[in-house]
């Protein structure tokens, strides 16, 4: 069960709160967070899996006020936007890069 929608800003805490809750996610091994705030690195922002597996997550630091794209990377092989996220503009390839705003 998620908590909240993805991408969540806790003001409280001060982080920001992505969750992958999918199919594909209960079958994954490893999958990571990228986007314009890491300049796309695949190995940095390692998800980690909640207790059923069939959901992700992971907090990052709270940025800077702007717009942000991001996508999740699964097993190092597959990018995938964030279904949960309605927000998304096309990734200039054949896919989505989803959004965040601060």
């Amino acid at each position: 069960m998620k908590l909240h929608d993805s991408p969540y800003i806790n003001k409280r805490k001060k982080t920001i709160e992505f969750y992958i809750h999918h199919l594909n996610a209960a079958a994954a091994a490893r999958i990571s967070l990228a986007g314009t705030f890491n300049h796309w690195a695949q190995d940095e922002l390692h998800m980690r899996p909640e207790k059923k597996g069939d959901c992700w997550k992971i907090a990052i630091p709270m940025l800077p006020s702007g717009k942000y794209y991001y996508k999740f990377f699964i097993d190092d092989r597959m990018w995938m936007e964030d279904i949960e996220n309605p927000l998304r503009e096309p990734d200039g390839a054949t896919g989505w890069n989803s959004v965040l705003t601060v």
